[in-house]
């Protein structure tokens, strides 16, 4: 039968099969366009979701709550960090440990609203913190009972982290006025009963901690020593010690 097709069908035949294959290939490559034009609008929704659901979910009345908290702790600190620092310096005080050795008045006399005497005391010190510590404008004060006999300006001096050493204070022979009769009352009693007399030592001085050029802090520092029994060794002489001492706020 194709054999008796002629020349000029069998190319209108062609030709008709082209335009097929051709219509069928612009359909598939159309709805190819079309899936992929369809699957990215869904992946833009999809996206567009997710972003509003992720801000929605976000909760800014919580994330303002904490900001604030935070600046206000901060806030706190920073008006309480004065108090931190007097805290912290007290803790390194604790730690400077003081012993008075012993405590020797000669050439003791008295009368009835007098006092002579010549003083020298004997401290052991000890750094026992983290600080080099440097003592300055300390000031020694004697008491016998409570009243005051003596107050003597005391050399500076330093102390290294982990040291131990001896602080000697002298006084030299100093009269001072007393109430009447008080002295000499404890002092027949003292003699004649073998009653000690009972002293008391008070060290006021400031402090200069960490001696570096990055950081110094200075402080405050008062010590307290007694009671001190103090017995007569000869008619003029008395001598006490050691006692502890108690740092003081």
């Amino acid at each position: 039968m194709d054999e008796n097709v002629s020349p000029r069908r069998r190319e209108r035949y062609s030709r008709l099969n082209t335009l097929e294959v051709e219509a069928q290939s612009h359909a598939i490559a159309s709805t190819a366009e079309s899936d992929l034009a369809s699957e990215f609008r869904h992946f833009c929704c999809d996206l567009h979701h997710q972003l509003e659901t992720a801000c929605t979910v976000i909760d800014w009345d919580r994330i303002f709550m904490t900001a604030l908290a935070t600046i206000s702790l901060a806030l706190v600190v920073f008006a309480f960090f004065p108090y931190l620092q007097s805290q912290l310096a007290a803790d390194q005080q604790f730690r400077h440990h003081f012993v008075l050795n012993s405590l020797i008045i000669s050439e003791f006399q008295a009368s009835a609203d007098q006092v002579t005497g010549k003083c020298d005391a004997i401290f052991n010190v000890s750094n026992l913190g983290d600080r080099s510590i440097y003592h300055e404008t300390s000031v020694l004060s004697i008491f016998i009972d409570h009243e005051l006999l003596w107050v003597v300006r005391t050399g500076d001096f330093f102390i290294d982290i982990g040291d131990n050493i001896l602080f000697n204070v002298s006084i030299n022979k100093t009269t001072v006025s007393v109430p009447a009769s008080f002295v000499p009352t404890a002092m027949i009693e003292s003699q004649m009963l073998h009653k000690p007399l009972r002293f008391k030592l008070k060290y006021d001085s400031m402090l200069r901690e960490g001696l570096a050029a990055w950081y110094e802090e200075r402080s405050h520092i008062y010590i307290i020593c007694g009671w001190i029994e103090m017995q007569f060794i000869n008619q003029t002489t008395l001598m006490g010690g050691p006692a502890n001492c108690s740092i003081e706020d």
